[in-house]
């Protein structure tokens, strides 16, 4: 594949597989061409460890991209890697455009992760862009993942891409043992709302025999909704169609979309009655039940509010990683990349929410994120234990996470997609309609679907053609505008919206 054609590979390897040798063993290839790389991972919490490691084998010769960095900061990068001072760049999604001639070679890691697109304008996805760039460089694009995406799968199953595997841990290293925790009839540790008695006995042991521990929670914040027991409503935030989360740090309700807040009150909006009560558990809940459980633990918690300060994410795993820090909480953050030999119990606390959202992946995200935080553990000498907390622990879902049973996944995934017209057997596109406006922005949506229907009927004829809506949006209202959205072909959407905007040229 560095034979000057264009090529995609797909490494696909078991976590703890040995998939950053790999890398260095190619990278130390393309260097020896005098040739740049560029490596993307998909948080800004997992590049100081990426760049320590590379730090190690090839010195100074490395430059960073990512938001975290200040306006400056990103300059004096630019300049280095234009200039030809750094021949390996390590960054999110923004280092994709890092301005480098010579490109041997592209990495991405993790790359079924959606950090890689960008919501924001102008929007993109960084794969189709180093896609474009290893074409047009004529080098390898290589996209790694111990999960990959489903698309970038099946693409390597027709031979589209290159497949390389590693089905094994690398060294001596063995995969977890992993145990399913039924939370309807499970014991819970006496004190806690959210902690079984299992993983607490196992977080108890592991800390007296001098292990780390991470712990997945996959929501931030102390209570996640706050209702009153008189007139039954939830606190939501005034602005977004979403429930206010209680942050016991400064004691008030905030939204997570807007970031409007309020002090915390018992007292009902609605009804005036001293009768409000907060449910719900996150990070923050989480990290204060182990402290009263554990109160000799040294506990940190890795999440947005915790990490919101320059370099914070280096310096809480960079104290971890000394020991420092006996159990770890966190995010979806704490899942992924990261290396810790003395980590030898994960504990998810729960898993449903993210197993039964509306979103067609919501199956695929949530194997990926249990196989890689279950990943997390026994990747050094010790053997590791992975204990995962669930409603429903029959789900099949769990069962092939636990099993790290990825091709099996797949299959059973693949035709699900297949039956119901999903990627990668279409490009799904989403029109999306914004205003302060209800009615105006339904009216619109409506509007839309008439001219597309008129459209389809012209261009199409005679074809199946599959088109959702309209609808409003998971959240359908945000910073007091609302959003609806319609669904459907992505080459038959991009067409007909080409065609609304030369209409609307030609009539101006």
């Amino acid at each position: 594949s560095l034979s000057g054609r264009p090529a995609v590979s797909l490494l696909y390897g078991v976590t703890g597989s040995g998939k950053t040798s790999v890398y260095m063993s190619v990278i130390d290839k393309v260097l020896d061409e005098g040739k740049s790389v560029i490596v993307m991972v998909p948080e800004i919490g997992l590049t100081p460890q990426t760049i320590s490691l590379f730090c190690k084998r090839y010195g100074g010769d490395i430059a960073v991209f990512h938001s975290a960095l200040s306006i400056r900061e990103r300059l004096e990068q630019w300049k280095r890697v234009k200039k030809g001072k750094a021949k390996i760049i390590i960054g999110t999604r923004s280092a994709v455009f890092a301005p480098v001639e010579n490109v041997g070679l592209i990495i991405i890691d993790e790359e079924q992760e959606h950090t890689y697109k960008s919501e924001q304008t102008p929007r993109y996805n960084a794969i189709d862009v180093a896609k474009f760039r290893a074409v047009y460089n004529k080098c390898l694009l290589l996209l790694a993942s111990a999960t990959p995406s489903v698309e970038s799968y099946a693409a390597a199953q027709s031979g589209k891409y290159e497949l390389c595997t590693l089905s094994k841990r690398y060294g001596n290293a063995v995969l977890p043992e992993v145990i399913t925790v039924d939370m309807r009839t499970a014991e819970k540790a006496q004190g806690s709302k959210a902690l079984s008695l299992t993983l607490f006995e196992a977080l108890k042991e592991n800390f007296e025999n001098g292990r780390q521990s991470i712990l997945l929670i996959n929501r931030r914040g102390f209570h996640t909704f706050a209702a009153c027991n008189a007139c039954s409503e939830v606190i939501c935030c005034p602005h977004c169609s979403i429930s206010m989360t209680y942050h016991n740090a400064n004691n008030r309700l905030m939204c997570h979309y807007c970031g409007y807040s309020v002090p915390f009150s018992s007292v009902c909006p609605e009804c005036g009655e001293n009768a409000v009560r907060y449910s719900g558990f996150g990070t923050q809940k989480i990290e204060d039940e182990l402290a009263a459980l554990l109160p000799d633990a040294k506990i940190v918690r890795m999440d947005t509010d915790s990490t919101s300060g320059k370099n914070s994410h280096e310096k809480l795993l960079d104290s971890f990683s000394k020991g420092e820090y006996d159990i770890m909480i966190g995010t979806q953050m704490v899942a992924k990349g990261l290396n810790f030999p003395n980590v030898t119990l994960v504990g998810v606390v729960s898993v449903d929410q993210q197993l039964y959202n509306d979103d067609f992946r919501s199956l695929e995200k949530t194997f990926s994120l249990l196989t890689q935080v279950v990943g997390r553990s026994g990747r050094g000498e010790l053997e590791g234990r992975a204990i995962i907390q669930t409603l429903t622990p029959e789900n099949e879902i769990i069962r092939l996470a636990a099993k790290q049973d990825y091709n099996e996944f797949f299959n059973t995934e693949i035709r699900l997609r297949k039956a119901l017209v999903y990627p990668p057997y279409c490009d799904l596109c989403i029109i999306g309609f914004v205003g302060e406006n209800e009615t105006v922005v339904k009216s619109a949506a409506r509007e839309t679907l008439d001219l597309l229907k008129n459209f389809v009927s012209d261009e199409f004829k005679g074809e199946k053609i599959i088109v959702l809506g309209p609808m409003p949006a998971r959240v359908a209202k945000i910073s007091e505008k609302f959003r609806y959205r319609i669904i459907g072909n992505q080459t038959i959407l991009k067409r007909f919206m080409y065609g609304i905007s030369w209409t609307v040229v030609q009539k101006a």
